[in-house]
């Protein structure tokens, strides 16, 4: 009887332990608008606030169109978070991506074609970027934050090179290395020699961010993403809380359904949040590297804090699943 009772203490110490663990600080970077990808990504988010395992600090859109932040406002608003800040990347350097295309401009589509409720009531007033992150940083306990970057690296290029001001007397290398933790990036790509969108889109920001960062990097990849699907099902089925739901929306306009989109984006989220145990496994450290032709290249080396995630069928499998169901979730305002 009393070996019982200690097991079951013993069990009951662990439930609380894990009820009792702080919610993970993030800082999301996105270039919503692109991929529909970010639409899920965020989604979980919203379905991970519900449970109280993240404390989501900012969404920053590495792209300048303001159809992106509409969207992110538009979705903060829905699902019941509309004072989660907003950032932008005021503009571009000549070399950087301008959206042009309208099959990539679905953030535009979405916010104009249906009526959303927004909080944000002038687009022009939504801060800097890079000036939001350091802000956000300031803010935050040392070694507290983690950085979840699935877009372009212009906002965070801009963060390394930013100098002391308002908010902290740091520069910004030193304000990440003083209240961030870890960085996940979704970037690259380490076992094709083929250029990947995020870098590419912006070459000299991605390259600057990668060598620079001061705290470690994970990286989920090009192959990974596109090896775990998120299946078409899941849009037709879910999501029925509310009519017009904008990643239903979205999915509709960016292609042709039915479709399964890679998940990209999504990985880097679950991952951060929830660790990669059970999803995948971590290369040794490393060095990433850059090359003229955006080349991704991963250099084993002790001395080195960037890794990459790997996963074989079962990971991919237990990824798409756990997706799968947090994004199916009912949000808790609707409940």
């Amino acid at each position: 009887m009393k070996k019982s009772f200690s097991t079951l203490f013993a069990l009951l110490c662990a439930v609380i332990t894990i009820s009792a663990a702080e919610p993970v600080k993030v800082i999301f970077d996105t270039d919503m608008g692109n991929d529909v990808d970010d639409v899920v990504a965020l989604d979980m988010f919203y379905k991970y606030l519900d449970e109280g395992s993240v404390e989501l600090l900012g969404i920053i859109s590495s792209k300048r169109e303001v159809g992106s932040i509409k969207l992110i406002d538009a979705m903060n608003t829905l699902y019941g978070y509309p004072n989660i800040p907003i950032g932008i990347a005021k503009s571009y350097p000549e070399e950087n991506y301008t959206c042009t295309d309208s099959k990539l401009n679905y953030a535009d589509y979405t916010v104009g074609a249906h009526k959303y409720n927004h909080t944000i009531t002038d687009w022009d007033a939504v801060e800097d970027g890079y000036k939001l992150i350091r802000k956000l940083l300031a803010s935050q306990p040392d070694k507290s934050v983690t950085f979840v970057t699935v877009g372009f690296s212009t906002n965070m290029a801009r963060l390394l090179a930013s100098q002391g001001d308002e908010y902290s007397p740091l520069d910004g290398k030193s304000l990440i290395a003083k209240k961030a933790d870890k960085v996940v990036i979704m970037a690259g790509n380490f076992h094709e020699a083929k250029k990947e969108y995020n870098i590419y889109k912006d070459h000299f920001a991605a390259v600057r961010f990668i060598a620079e960062c001061p705290v470690p990097m994970y990286f989920t990849d090009y192959t990974l993403g596109k090896s775990t699907l998120y299946p078409y099902q899941t849009v037709e089925e879910g999501f029925k809380y509310v009519e017009n739901h904008p990643l239903v929306v979205s999915y509709y306009y960016y292609a042709q359904m039915p479709y399964n989109r890679p998940l990209w984006d999504p990985t880097a989220v679950l991952f951060a949040v929830e660790g990669h145990k059970g999803y995948a496994s971590l290369s040794k450290s490393g060095y990433v590297t850059v090359n003229q032709k955006d080349i991704t290249d991963f250099t084993e080396d002790k001395h080195s804090n960037r890794y990459y995630y790997k996963v074989n069928d079962k990971q991919r499998a237990a990824i798409v699943r756990r997706i799968v169901e947090l994004t199916l979730r009912t949000p808790k305002k609707f409940q």
